[in-house]
């Protein structure tokens, strides 16, 4: 396993390492698992995905999903059309077959719960590098299967970035392989990409009430695209946002259209 691309580099100016992104395609390595992905899916579960087309074809943006299940990470990254930049746990560069793979799929590594300063200047090198970056602001799975507290490292980033943030929706993931069961019942992973948001500071200098105000703007939104049940800490947010019309939803994308 010695092919592993080395992704990071030493910045001249500061003497810090930070993440390089390769190509803005997407690696073989990464396209030929993804279309894997696309046909054992089907043993596992369904897809039922609108809103794709608020991803633009180029330029920076950031995705920011809720997080109910391992499920989520493959399903949200199999029909954009562009590379997606995840945040791996520091956990998995521990084993050596994981590192592997979280840098073949051209992700990067983050400690969570520890404000990791090379982790956000790594998420702002591929916005730098007008790439997409993935993040779930909540920071890992939720127990409850609704929204819990975010932190404020996506707003930080999405503030000094200024990068358009994609907020998404997605549920139904935590029914997967439950039970034991996978071809014999296969549930409906709901995703919904919403319209392109951005988060700003009030002043030059971003202030803690910033972060929380931003992000509470982002986990509302988020939690206004989910069904009740799951907008869990946010679901005053949500009814914030809410209008009294009913959105219009994009058509489900097909997978050939991915």
């Amino acid at each position: 396993m010695n092919d592993t691309p080395d992704r990071t580099a030493i910045t001249p100016a500061t003497g810090r390492s930070v993440y390089v992104p390769g190509s803005r395609e997407r690696p073989a390595f990464y396209e030929s698992l993804r279309r894997v992905v696309l046909v054992l899916r089907h043993f596992f579960f369904a897809l039922d995905v609108r809103g794709l087309e608020h991803i633009p074809a180029s330029g920076p943006v950031i995705l920011a999903s809720n997080h109910l299940s391992f499920w989520d990470i493959p399903s949200v990254a199999l029909l954009p059309r562009r590379l997606l930049h995840f945040m791996a746990k520091s956990e998995y560069a521990r084993n050596p077959q994981a590192r592997w793979l979280f840098t073949k799929l051209e992700a990067f590594f983050v400690r969570r719960g520890e404000g990791d300063m090379e982790a956000i200047r790594n998420a702002l090198a591929v916005l730098k590098a007008e790439q997409v970056l993935i993040i779930y602001p909540e920071g890992h799975r939720s127990e409850t299967h609704s929204l819990i507290a975010a932190h404020e490292g996506l707003a930080l980033i999405a503030i000094k970035s200024g990068a358009p943030i994609i907020p998404v929706a997605t549920w139904g993931s935590e029914n997967v392989g439950k039970g034991g069961h996978f071809a014999f019942w296969r549930p409906t992973i709901h995703i919904r990409y919403g319209p392109p948001m951005r988060l700003t500071a009030t002043g030059k200098r971003v202030s803690k009430e910033d972060l929380i105000l931003a992000t509470n703007q982002l986990m509302g939104t988020i939690a206004s695209m989910l069904p009740a049940q799951y907008r869990g800490v946010y679901a005053e947010e949500a009814t914030k946002r809410e209008t009294a019309a009913t959105p219009v939803l994009s058509e489900p994308t097909t997978e050939a259209q991915a």
